[in-house]
């Protein structure tokens, strides 16, 4: 896959185009604000785009196609239980008959909550990050690099967080599942290290989405990184040119 650059203009930051022609993604969590800008970078660059959620959200695929203009049949939407392996299974089985092959997995899937130590942290908050991030994050690549063996060529990201090194107080559930993921991430990367499937993550920091902003209305947003700027390093690592990386935890903070 060939890649290029390009600027607006003298002094403007300069961006990376991949080119991912004839490449199948999958991004659970693509509708989200992160998945957003993740779905649309990689359709932009050429790839064919199953988002996989909990539920049908066709007005937000809708929104999705009409930016991508002429591409934007290159979105589709698979409806699955993140945390079923059964459903987790049959996803990957439907995109691989949709498309003849899988690629990319990218997952977005992830949730959020803090407020209390760990001496007041109780066992459903603890049990929901589990599940929601680490698990999730398990059962995706446990079934999306099967297909990716069999053709001697894939990857697999996952979206870990900052969190998951800064050892953030208050929020132990969700920083222990996302360092979690880190592990995970190392371990599988080594154990397909011959197959041509490389397995990295991204630590992102505060991302500017809508969710964000409403939730910390006097934060200086422009030190946050935008999702499409967090989607082109994913567009990188899932490039032909990141084939000797496996195993990363690469940080994306901007300057936040």
């Amino acid at each position: 896959m060939s890649h290029g650059q390009s600027a607006d203009s003298p002094g403007q930051r300069r961006v990376n185009t991949y080119e991912l022609r004839g490449r199948v993604v999958l991004v659970p969590g693509g509708l989200g604000g992160l998945g957003t800008g993740v779905s649309l970078e990689f359709a932009r660059a050429g790839a064919e785009v199953a988002i996989a959620g909990s539920q049908e959200r066709p007005s937000e695929l809708a929104a999705l196609r009409a930016a991508l203009g002429p591409r934007g049949d290159a979105l589709t939407h698979l409806a699955f239980a993140a945390q079923d392996e059964a459903s987790v299974e049959a996803l990957i089985r439907e995109v691989v008959a949709r498309h003849g092959h899988l690629d990319i997995l990218i997952n977005a899937i992830g949730g959020f909550a803090a407020g209390q130590p760990v001496t007041a942290l109780d066992l459903a908050t603890w049990e929901r990050m589990i599940n929601l991030n680490l698990r999730t994050a398990f059962l995706l690549a446990k079934h999306a690099a099967r297909p990716m063996v069999q053709q001697d060529w894939g990857r697999i990201l996952h979206v870990s967080s900052r969190a998951a090194r800064s050892g953030r107080r208050n929020a132990a559930a969700y920083a222990v599942a996302k360092n979690a993921v880190l592990s995970l991430t190392e371990i599988q990367a080594e154990e397909l290290r011959d197959t041509g499937v490389t397995v990295n993550a991204i630590l992102p920091s505060i991302v500017d989405t809508p969710s964000n902003r409403a939730s910390m209305p006097n934060a200086d947003t422009s030190r946050w990184p935008t999702p499409d700027e967090v989607a082109r390093v994913l567009l990188f690592l899932a490039s032909d040119d990141a084939g000797l990386i496996s195993g990363a935890s690469i940080p994306v903070y901007g300057r936040a």
